[in-house]
């Protein structure tokens, strides 16, 4: 975004704006995208077959049972489907005093660390940090493993029932599963399933077995996958399983998914929301002048849920010289609906973009969606609404030629009175600053203090899990105090700041400098780990690989194009000894290479020698001195 807005609004801004915020009237941005980000797809909901999670690995909870002796006994599968490396780990709180053995195919067992079927290996142990605060993993690693079938057996003595665990288990096959959700819009009131497809070495569907195991809350579930072309699997036979979710699911629903192929077997794990349906658009669209400069344009919708935030985006298209269809903008913002009985949605099309593509009517809207704001899912979309527009503001035909900064995020509004009925805030120079962002389930700050001159903001929300727009919002209300502040961000604490400039007014819209956000592994593209329900603080719907590509896909080019970002990874072997197992390399304990990077952000390059966060192989990222200083340095306040 352009910094000459800065001078013009600095004077208001330093006067008012912290009132409003201080206030807790956080102002949503009108966002707009140019016709670019339509047709680059930018701005395109991802079609769900491309957030297929892919995995090599085999993975199931330990839960103990007791036998008929007492013992408390776990046993699972060890398959090898291909002779070469086998790589295995089993973790939990607490693992002391459990024996570990292995039985093949005739019966014979003996201890783990006796076992010589497997060949030379190595044993490595780890107490995990912030991924699983307190977790124990023991992993073991052999170079050429047989293929052949295994049976793991856990056990233990305690008297009471030990702490359940996960086993993960990947060795050198070329079967690969890969495992999605039929649809965007997980509602209760739909049908919808997990689907999955299996692979060879060469990327060929092949036939086998497999389940679903659901879990929500209290509530779990277990269905067959399968492939008949009745479960939203496309047609029978054609190699693409399905399972339909079951009805009743709700909230937060996590899905194991299993499949096995000639005593190979493969898991992968998803979660998605399942919310009420809250509304639908009933179809009609009307158009008023607003203001000399922007047109209101009112989406009608029927009311099924109490009346909150919605998040609403639209295509806006017109005509050319020709009458070839063009595209003129994309619009979306955070709305409360308005009225009672039937809702108004609104957003407000400046009317410069079209002039600036030479649009004329006919006007629709395309690729109409309504979401919910924190999780994404759609409530409802539509191809094509026309749009009337009888009237048209004064700016028309002034002659733009260039995209000004009100038109991607609306005007500016800053309230003076915020503060209460008859208070008004007093006008004066506030300081800029730099805010420091640690990530999701931090324990607290992070950044080394003393890497970052003053004045700084360390932003302090331990232990919690928090969807970005929640984040973004705690953010703006943090450096609400400041006229104006830039963001250094560690893992989730870089998409929160890229949510906020996005959709809010805040501080972050008026820093200067060369670097509005900096930010260090973080998971633009998700992270297959924030599907594992048991993992640190839960499930975070925005970073799975599938809600992450839902939620970029409202992020235009223009506030990408203010991050800058790099990935790290360690300098020899891997950073967890369990994550690495559901992870392709290089990553570094959380994050993949791949899923760190921002398509239109400023990559500064991938560095070896650290890992995501504490106790992990190598240091945490974000105690890089060096890097500190010079994120310091370049960073906008």
């Amino acid at each position: 975004m352009g910094r000459e807005r800065i001078g013009a609004w600095m004077c208001v801004v330093l006067g008012g704006f912290a009132a409003s915020a201080r206030g807790g009237d956080l102002h949503a941005k009108q966002v707009a995208a140019p016709a670019s980000d339509i047709t680059s797809g930018i701005v395109k909901l991802p079609e769900p077959a491309s957030l297929a999670i892919r995995s090599r690995a085999f993975a199931r909870p330990i839960a103990f049972e007791r036998d008929d002796s007492g013992t408390w006994v776990c046993e699972l599968p060890l398959d090898v489907d291909a002779a070469g490396p086998l790589a295995f780990a089993w973790s939990a709180p607490d693992t002391t005093g459990w024996r570990v053995s292995v039985r093949d195919a005739s019966g014979a067992s003996r201890s783990i660390d006796d076992v010589t079927q497997f060949g030379a290996g190595t044993r490595d142990g780890q107490v995990l940090g912030d991924t699983l605060p307190g977790w124990i993993v023991d992993r073991r690693d052999f170079a050429i493993a047989p293929r052949g079938n295994w049976t793991l057996r856990f056990e233990s003595s305690s008297d009471a029932k030990p702490s359940s665990g996960l086993f993960v288990a990947r060795s050198s096959g070329a079967l690969e599963l890969s495992a999605h959700v039929s649809t965007l819009a997980t509602l209760a009131d739909a049908d919808f399933a997990v689907l999955a497809r299996a692979s060879d070495e060469h990327g060929t569907a092949i036939d086998g077995s497999g389940f679903v195991e659901f879990e929500s809350g209290s509530v779990s579930a277990r269905a067959e996958l399968v492939d008949d072309g009745a479960h939203e699997d496309g047609a029978s036979g054609d190699g693409l399983f399905g399972a339909l979710v079951p009805r009743g699911l709700s909230g937060e629903v996590l899905a194991r998914v299993e499949f096995e192929r000639a005593g190979a077997r493969r898991s992968a794990f998803l979660s998605f929301p399942v919310l009420e349906r809250r509304t639908l658009l009933d179809g009609s669209v009307t158009a008023t002048v607003h203001d000399a400069v922007r047109l209101r344009l009112e989406l009608g919708a029927f009311p099924l849920g109490p009346a909150a935030r919605l998040q609403v985006s639209a295509e806006v298209w017109g005509t050319d010289a020709s009458g070839e269809a063009v595209p003129v903008c994309w619009l979306s913002r955070m709305v409360g609906p308005q009225g009672v009985g039937s809702w108004r949605l609104p957003l407000y099309l400046d009317a410069r973009w079209l002039e600036l593509v030479h649009a004329l009517p006919p006007f629709e809207l395309r690729a109409v969606r309504v979401q919910d704001p924190d999780t994404h899912v759609v409530f409802d979309e539509r191809d094509v609404l026309e749009l009337p527009l009888a009237a048209l503001p004064r700016i028309v035909g002034t002659g733009t030629t260039m995209v000004a900064p009100a038109m991607l995020t609306g005007p500016m509004i800053v309230s003076a009175t915020s503060l209460g009925s008859g208070t008004t805030a007093t006008h004066h120079p506030l300081p800029r600053a730099l805010m420091l962002v640690h990530g999701y389930c931090s324990g607290g700050a992070i950044w080394p203090a003393a890497d970052f001159t003053q004045p700084r903001i360390a932003f302090v929300d331990p232990n919690a899990n928090r969807t970005h727009d929640q984040f973004a919002q705690m953010l703006a209300q943090t450096g609400s105090a400041y006229g104006s502040f830039g963001v250094v961000g560690h893992s989730q604490g870089g998409p929160a700041a890229l949510h906020l400039l996005t959709y809010y007014q805040s501080g972050l819209d008026f820093a200067f400098g060369p670097r509005r956000i900096q930010s260090v592994a973080s998971p633009y593209q998700g992270t297959p780990l924030a599907s594992l329900g048991s993992f640190a603080c839960g499930v975070n719907n925005d970073m799975t690989p599938a809600g992450s590509a839902t939620w970029l896909a409202g992020i235009p080019s223009w506030a990408r194009a203010e991050v800058f970002y790099w990935t790290t990874q360690n300098s020899a072997g891997v950073c967890n000894f369990l994550t690495s197992l559901f992870l392709a390399d290089p990553e570094d304990g959380t994050v993949e290479q791949f899923r760190g990077q921002l398509v239109g952000g400023n990559s500064m390059g991938h560095v070896v020698g650290w890992c995501h966060t504490t106790g992990m192989t190598n240091p945490a990222n974000y105690t890089d001195h060096t890097r500190n200083a010079q994120m310091n340095l370049k960073a906008a306040r």
